[in-house]
């Protein structure tokens, strides 16, 4: 089971898709929630089978009592996860597991007076207990009408099933996760976010550079500045256009806030110059910032590769 929840956990936490489920995050507390009650409940039922409790009639209750429960919290945490997840997997094409879940509303749930569903008869439920072992039990059912009947609960038997179906449903939960992967990559791979750091980003630094150090006219170099900074628009547009916002990768949003201020200060220096007026940085300190913009849209254009292989793969 842990391997199931493991490759979901991995899917949902990719930057994309995880940036996506935080928007609701009434949804990705239910998803987080489900996933960690998948994997608890495995353990509570595999420490059943494994045998792992005292002799004696009243353990041997508990260990029923809780391993049902198990069973049942289980199934609730794989739909409610479905439903986070937007996936149409309900419990109701399992049969199976729908019985499961009123083996234990029977028998641990309420037996003393179970009146769900409305469209069966209120029934009234008791495990025999010298039937009662780990290999399961005899489930008394009465009712108001007067019929009963006996049958035997093989607990085992309800775990090998569920593990059976659950798995089955946690296969397809990760299919469906790698199809939507899948489509979204081939709707964008031929679109290179690559190609929007273009050559000519050299030049314009070329005339930046000249510009910090007087050889280029300040209107040449300011104009430059604009254009580094409408190619920083262009690709957080693009990224917007894949259901990504800068802040979805750390990486890019530090980079986009490393970059605001010296580019800032670039078009100051140079409108200042201009002006004829002293500006507020010196010529050393507007080369500094030129060549840190530079190195920093040159990482914006490695992870922009990045993005691209990704997509191709």
């Amino acid at each position: 089971m842990h391997e199931y929840t493991r490759e979901i956990r991995d899917s949902i936490n990719e930057p994309r898709a995880e940036y996506a489920l935080l928007k609701n995050l009434g949804l990705w507390h239910q998803l987080c929630s489900c996933l960690d009650a998948i994997e608890d409940t495995e353990l509570a039922i595999a420490s059943y089978s494994a045998g792992e409790f005292a002799a004696g009639d009243g353990a041997h209750y508990l260990a029923v009592y809780g391993v049902l429960q198990a069973l049942f919290l289980q199934q609730d945490a794989v739909s409610n996860m479905c439903e986070s997840l937007k996936i149409a997997q309900g419990l109701d094409s399992y049969p199976r597991l729908r019985e499961i879940r009123e083996v234990r509303s029977a028998s641990v749930g309420h037996p003393t007076k179970k009146d769900r569903p409305k469209s069966q008869p209120t029934s009234y439920h008791s495990i025999s207990r010298s039937t009662l072992s780990a290999e399961g039990f005899e489930l008394l059912s009465f009712r108001g009408d007067g019929s009963f009947d006996s049958r035997h609960i093989s607990i085992p038997d309800l775990i090998a099933d569920q593990r059976s179906y659950v798995s089955q449903i946690l296969s397809s939960v990760i299919s469906e996760l790698a199809r939507r992967e899948a489509v979204h990559k081939d709707k964008f791979k031929m679109e290179k976010l690559a190609s929007l750091f273009p050559p000519a980003l050299s030049y314009c630094f070329e005339k930046i550079f000249g510009g910090t150090r007087g050889t280029e006219h300040p209107s040449l170099a300011e104009s430059h500045v604009r254009q580094v900074k409408q190619v920083l628009q262009t690709f957080r547009e693009a990224l917007a256009g894949r259901g990504i916002e800068i802040d979805t990768y750390d990486s890019i949003k530090h980079i986009y806030d490393l970059l605001e201020y010296p580019l800032a200060e670039l078009e100051k220096f140079f409108q200042s110059a201009k002006a004829g007026k002293e500006a507020e940085i010196s010529e050393r300190a507007a080369y500094i910032f030129a060549y840190f913009a530079k190195d920093h849209v040159d990482k914006l254009r490695q992870i922009a590769q990045e993005i691209d292989d990704d997509y191709a793969s």
